[in-house]
């Protein structure tokens, strides 16, 4: 059976909740195996690389908010497989909308995460949505070599791409 690969990054709020555990779990039990746990205190340069579509598009004051909220914090990327050919399509929906708020009950954003967007806005901070999680198969490559380290880029590297 083809097994396919996805990248979670957990974010400030999971580890200074004490989420890391809970979260792992729920992953565990929708199939998805642990293929590498990295660790990184990210830096400006990682968090606006990772970020740089976002800043594209909201602009500054995004750039402000990212660099605030997660430069100088400790995050935890995890590369994740299952079963089949849609790790990325499940991972995200089992991860739930950007806005907890939004989020289904079931989600591990709609069942543990407490920030929204409403308020991220009024106080001019990026939304605590606890972990991030990769939208597509380029991403997932892009985001491996900028959190891990190149020897577990060129490990999984080929097999993401050859299932991709």
């Amino acid at each position: 059976m083809m097994r396919t690969y996805a990248l979670i990054i957990m974010k400030p709020d999971a580890l200074e909740n004490e989420l890391v555990e809970p979260i792992i779990r729920r992953f565990n039990e929708h199939h998805f195996q642990i293929e590498m746990i990295g660790f990184k205190r990210a830096d400006e340069k990682l968090i606006l690389t990772h970020y740089a579509h976002v800043v594209e598009k909201l602009g500054d004051s995004f750039k402000r908010m990212a660099i605030a909220a997660f430069v100088g914090q400790a995050m935890i990327p995890i590369i994740l497989s299952q079963d089949g050919d849609q790790a990325i399509a499940n991972s995200r929906a089992l991860t739930g909308a950007t806005d907890p708020t939004a989020a289904q009950p079931g989600t591990i954003r709609g069942d543990l995460g407490t920030d929204s967007f409403e308020n991220a806005d009024r106080e001019e901070r990026c939304c605590y949505n606890l972990i991030h999680c990769s939208d597509s198969t380029e991403s997932l490559l892009t985001e491996i070599k900028l959190w891990f380290e190149p020897e577990t880029y060129e490990v999984f590297a080929p097999l993401i791409s050859s299932v991709g």
